[in-house]
C-alpha cells in the first residue's frame, strides 16, 4: 500500500467511524441495550472459568486474579478485532465464497483499503470495554506485584496475539479460493472456535494437550502464554516464542493466500449461474 493508499485507508476509517456513530445516535436507546447485551454476553461466556478459579483458589498454579487477567486479555484481543473488522475484514472467506472478491477487481483501490469495510468502533466496543474493565480489576487485586515493564509488554503481546488470529483466519481462508461454496464460513468457524477455546488456562495441563494448543491450533498464544509473559512467569524461550510463531504463521498465510488468489484469477468463481443467482 503506497502513500496514497494509506491516506485513503485512514479516510475510510474515519468515514466508517462516523457512520457507526450516526447509527448509535439515531437510536441511542436500542444501541445502549445492544451494547449492554454484548457486555453481559461476554462476561457470561467467561464467568464459568473464573467461578471455578474462585472456588478452588486458582487453576493450575494461576491464582484467581491471574485467571481473570488472562480472561480479560482474551476479551481485549477479540473485542478489538471484532470492532475493527468483525464484518468481513476478519473473515475474508466470506468475501471470496460469496463472489464479492471479483467485485474488488474493478475498484480503483488496493485490496487492503477495500477491506476496511465493516468497522464498528462504537457499536461493537462492548467486548473491548468489558475486557479493559476486567483487566483493571485483576491488576488491582493481584497478590504479587507485576514487573515494572508490564504495560509495554502487554501492548506488544496484544499486537502479537491479534496477528496470530488474523493470520490464522487468512491462512484457512485461502481454501475458499479453491472451494468457495464449502469454505465460505471457514474463517469465522476457525476464529470463533479459537475464541471459545482460548478461555481455558493451560497451566498444569499435560504436554500432550498444551503443545498442540501452542502449535497446531495456537489458541494458547491468544491469551494464556501472553498472560504468563506479562506476569513475568515465562521461560526465556517462551518470551520469544509468540513473536516467532506469529511471524512464521503470517508468512505462511501470505504465501497460501497469494497462491490461492492466483488460482482464483485463472479459474474465477463457480457460484453464479446464468441468471446471476448464487447457488
Amino acid at each position: 500500500m503506497g502513500k496514497k493508499g494509506l491516506k485513503r485507508y485512514l479516510e475510510l476509517l474515519g468515514i466508517y467511524a462516523r457512520m457507526d456513530l450516526a447509527s448509535l445516535m439515531r437510536d441511542s436507546k436500542f444501541m445502549a441495550v445492544a451494547i449492554a447485551a454484548d457486555v453481559i454476553s461476554n462476561l457470561s461466556s467467561i464467568s464459568g472459568i473464573f467461578l471455578l478459579a474462585w472456588k478452588f483458589g486458582g487453576i493450575g498454579g494461576m491464582d484467581r486474579f491471574e485467571v481473570l487477567f488472562m480472561l480479560a486479555y482474551g476479551n481485549i484481543v477479540m473485542g478489538f478485532l471484532n470492532m475493527m473488522g468483525g464484518c468481513n475484514a476478519l473473515f475474508p472467506s466470506r468475501i471470496i465464497g460469496r463472489g464479492q472478491w471479483e467485485h474488488m477487481f474493478i475498484m480503483p483501490l488496493p485490496y487492503a483499503v477495500q477491506l476496511t469495510v465493516g468497522i464498528f468502533p462504537f457499536t461493537c466496543s462492548g467486548s473491548l470495554l468489558s475486557g479493559i474493565a476486567m483487566l483493571c480489576v485483576a491488576v488491582c487485586n493481584m497478590e504479587t506485584a507485576l514487573p515494572w515493564w508490564w504495560p509495554g509488554m502487554l501492548v506488544f503481546q496484544l499486537v502479537i496475539s491479534m496477528t496470530v488470529v488474523v493470520a490464522l483466519s487468512y491462512l484457512f481462508s485461502s481454501l475458499a479460493f479453491y472451494a468457495p461454496v464449502q469454505c465460505e464460513e471457514i474463517s469465522s468457524t476457525v476464529v470463533y472456535s479459537a475464541s471459545y477455546t482460548m478461555t481455558f488456562p493451560l497451566s498444569g495441563m499435560p504436554v500432550y494437550i498444551r503443545y498442540p494448543l501452542l502449535t497446531i491450533f495456537p489458541v494458547g498464544l491468544m491469551a494464556w502464554l501472553p498472560t504468563m509473559i506479562v506476569l513475568g512467569r515465562a521461560t526465556t524461550f517462551e518470551n520469544f516464542y509468540p513473536a516467532i510463531f506469529a511471524l512464521l504463521l503470517s508468512l505462511a498465510a501470505a504465501y497460501c493466500f497469494r497462491k490461492g488468489f492466483r488460482y482464483y484469477v485463472q479459474k474465477g468463481i463457480n457460484r453464479y449461474i446464468a441468471g446471476g443467482h448464487r447457488c
